[in-house]
């Protein structure tokens, strides 16, 4: 009975001296705006906020297309975030476009929301341009 209370002690000990001094990765989400040049490293990911009409005929065939010359920014992926109770009609649901850097230099992206199908007319299809430069 009197050796509970050493090896309680002795492995509260123990876990308390852990190694917590892991790396921790930080994920740098650059928000990339239209009206600017935006500075990117090539450890960050760039988001382009956008959103779709929640219920309407364009909800699940809203894509995004990338155009980069210079092929310096890749697309990474497309998230849909729907923050709306499921019983509600209406609304909008969140994209997320994700964008990752390839090289460092400096590069105008177009960036192609394609609202149905990419054979629809031309008039279905909205562009953006971002100015980008991306630094070591």
């Amino acid at each position: 009975m009197k050796l509970f209370p050493l090896v309680f002690l002795m492995g509260l000990t123990f876990i308390s001296c852990t190694n917590n001094n892991k790396e921790k990765t930080i994920d740098n989400r650059i928000a990339l705006r239209a009206d600017t040049v935006n500075i990117l490293k090539l450890t960050d990911t760039a988001v382009i906020f956008e959103g779709t009409c929640r219920g309407c005929a364009f909800e699940s065939t809203t894509s995004f297309k990338i155009y980069d010359s210079l092929s310096l920014i890749k697309l990474l992926s497309i998230k849909t975030i729907d923050n709306n109770p499921p019983d509600m009609d209406g609304g909008n649901i969140s994209k997320e476009v994700e964008l990752v850097p390839l090289q460092t230099g400096n590069t105008t992206i177009k960036v192609y929301k394609i609202f149905g199908q990419e054979t629809e007319k031309e008039d279905t299809m909205h562009a953006t341009l971002y100015k980008i430069k991306i630094t070591n």
